[in-house]
């Protein structure tokens, strides 16, 4: 199974309608379930994600996703080498891209985040004080109950005593003998499926129009 490139491609809005009304037995709007005060701040989008997955007998696979906000694809070769990358919107508008693989040396994945916020973060004051005290008084509970029972004390000599019965017959396993079906003696077998289904997606207006001007002023 091979795979030259992994891309994550988001989804282009197929359509956009008012929200199809449906009303509860009090009344209310509801859009799947959810009862919506003012529908009318509201639109129903309408994309088509795509979902794949393929693998061989060889423990060779590849699957990948992509929604309206998110996409995926990982490989992973016959020597068990996983390559990926995915992809989503942040709340800030801007996307977070990674890429990542993973082999005998470890998982390793770089991202598109700038340097600074790639820092390890560092504790406040406030954090290291509660460290502090939860530490203080786990060491004072675990000096409390540092003593280790007796098992030989008479107190422990009858709670939990097994006793077994009078006549108890010696268990043999038996365990029928493997024999592989067909699908098993041939070639390494495997599998591909690909399929697209629409996704509608409930967005508020005006949260959606912040969110553009986010990622306009995020890619200018």
């Amino acid at each position: 199974m091979k795979c030259s490139r992994l891309i994550v491609l988001l989804l282009l809005m197929t359509g956009e309608n008012p929200l199809p009304e449906s009303r509860n037995e009090k009344g209310e709007f509801v859009y799947m379930g959810r009862v919506i005060d003012r529908p009318e701040d509201f639109v129903e989008e309408h994309y088509d994600a795509h979902q794949y997955h393929g693998q061989d007998g060889l423990g060779q696979f590849a699957y990948g996703y992509k929604d309206w906000n998110q996409g995926k694809n990982e490989k992973k070769d016959q020597s068990g080498t996983v390559t990926g990358t995915y992809k989503y919107v942040q709340p800030t508008g801007r996307d977070f891209i990674a890429t990542y693989y993973a082999d005998r040396t470890g998982f390793h994945v770089e991202d598109n985040r700038p340097d600074h916020e790639k820092s390890p973060p560092t504790k406040t004051p406030a954090v290291r004080q509660a460290e502090e005290e939860h530490f203080k008084l786990w060491g004072e509970l675990a000096a409390a109950a540092g003593r280790n029972p007796d098992p030989f004390a008479p107190e422990y000599q009858q709670e939990g005593r097994y006793e077994p019965p009078p006549q108890q017959n010696e268990y043999v396993h038996q365990e029928p003998p493997y024999v592989p079906g067909p699908d098993e003696q041939g070639e390494p077998k495997g599998f591909f499926y690909a399929f697209d289904y629409n996704v509608p997606l409930l967005r508020n207006k005006q949260e959606r129009a912040e969110l553009e001007q986010l990622r306009a002023n995020n890619n200018n």
